[in-house]
């Protein structure tokens, strides 16, 4: 993957959640319309400011919020810990069998989603979580 792409509303306020809170480094920014982010690793994340208040970077199915993107990680735990001290709606936090599932909406309504592994050298044989419908 090249580079993803969410919607937000207030650029200054999402540049600063993804930077401070979730390790993102800003690379650059056209004003207000653009910011590209980047992490160590992993495609470039692009933030598109809309004021279509609809718009979102996630989907429904059965009346049930999914994220878009997951990113992966090592130190989901640690990431619990302080995304709990800022106080941001957290949809899931649970071992799904596969890996430990982190859900969770930035201040700008999306919702995104951390997965670490359980078993890191066995990642080509995960099945997908069950659907609760």
């Amino acid at each position: 993957m090249e580079h993803m792409q969410i919607p937000v509303r207030d650029m200054d306020r999402a540049i600063s959640w993804y930077t401070e809170h979730l390790g993102f480094q800003l690379s650059n920014r056209d004003g207000n319309r653009i910011a590209f982010l980047t992490l160590p690793e992993g495609p470039l994340q692009m933030l598109w400011q809309t004021l279509d208040a609809s718009t979102y970077a996630h989907f429904t199915m059965n009346g049930t919020d999914f994220p878009v993107l997951l990113y992966r990680t090592n130190r989901i735990h640690q990431l619990h810990e302080r995304l709990t001290k800022l106080n941001p709606p957290i949809q899931l936090y649970e071992d799904g069998g596969f890996a430990w599932v982190l859900k969770f909406y930035d201040p700008e309504g999306n919702l995104g989603g951390v997965l670490q592994f359980n078993h890191s050298s066995d990642t080509d044989n995960i099945k997908p979580p069950e659907i609760r419908r």
